[in-house]
């Protein structure tokens, strides 16, 4: 029994020197190679941290670049550095990276080709992030949408309409058609027509509108509203009545405006025109 415990004993030396040959060629070989390659790997992604956290606070520090294009940079920065950290770890573990590149510009070419329409909107959306012809909170009409924007991503625009309505308008849509940004400008010129009945006195009419709005404080005193006679209509005397207002405050005026050059011409008796129908029936004796 003793014997055949030294035999295995043996037996086990054996294979464990075998084993410790193994592991210390894979050490000195393949070994080393990968944990060089692990270490390449662990320092890129601490790297790639820094890097990116310094762009998005150099970014946003920056007066010409709003939260999106911020958040956009940072991306990209950081797209590009894992790639590149991949190729290095790659070519850090004896893989060519020739065939790599060649096969990795195949298959970006053909979902390039597939995928024309969604990278159209990505370039658009780079354009709309970086010229900004509106922003979060603005008020536009494009693509015959009409609301608040809520939201500019890469792909798409979301904006709420004025019936709480949620829609998503493609950016290549959003550039192939007219922006109109209601919001931009701090003041906007509010046009309103007043028609009249012929036989009104004209400087009545001048006197009692400009008199109404210059009691309005949200009307602007520079530049001075305008109210003159433009128009010689079949039925009547349009006025042309012209204030400048806050773009925040144009909705609300113009109502206002409304009742109350109702009520101040109904004050004064001057009569508004409307279309009118006269039926006359005549009566025919029978034969």
């Amino acid at each position: 029994m003793f014997h055949s415990l030294l035999a295995s004993g043996g037996k086990l030396a054996e294979l464990w020197e075998h084993v410790k040959n193994i592991l210390g060629e894979f050490a000195n070989g393949p070994g080393k190679t990968i944990a060089l390659a692990v270490m390449l790997f662990i320092v890129g992604l601490l790297i790639i941290s820094i890097i990116k956290k310094s762009v998005k606070k150099s970014t946003i520090k920056s007066r010409k670049i709003d939260n999106s294009a911020s958040a956009f940079v940072t991306s990209i920065v950081g797209l590009v550095a894992y790639v590149f950290l991949m190729l290095v770890v790659i070519a850090s573990l004896g893989f060519s990276t020739d065939s790599i590149i060649t096969a990795f510009s195949s298959v970006m070419l053909a979902v390039a080709l597939g995928l024309q329409n969604t990278l159209a909107s990505l370039a658009n959306g780079i354009l709309l992030i970086f010229t900004k012809p509106f922003k979060a909170g603005d008020f536009v009409e494009v693509a015959g949408v009409s609301g608040v924007v809520k939201e500019i991503k890469l792909f798409s625009v979301k904006i709420v309409t004025g019936d709480n309505l949620t829609i998503v308008v493609p950016n290549n849509t959003v550039f192939g058609s007219t922006i109109t940004n209601y919001s931009q400008n701090p003041t906007r010129r509010l046009d309103l027509v007043v028609p009249v009945a012929y036989g009104t006195d004209v400087e009545q009419v001048k006197s009692l509108l400009l008199g109404m709005v210059k009691d309005d404080k949200r009307v602007a005193k520079d530049p001075a509203p305008f109210c003159r006679l433009t128009e010689w209509a079949d039925s009547s005397l349009n006025f042309t009545l012209r204030v400048w207002v806050s773009s925040g405050d144009f909705w609300n005026v113009k109502f206002d405006l409304l009742e109350n050059i109702l009520k101040v011409l109904e004050e004064n008796n001057i009569e508004i025109p409307y279309n009118k129908l006269d039926v006359q029936i005549t009566k025919t004796e029978e034969v």
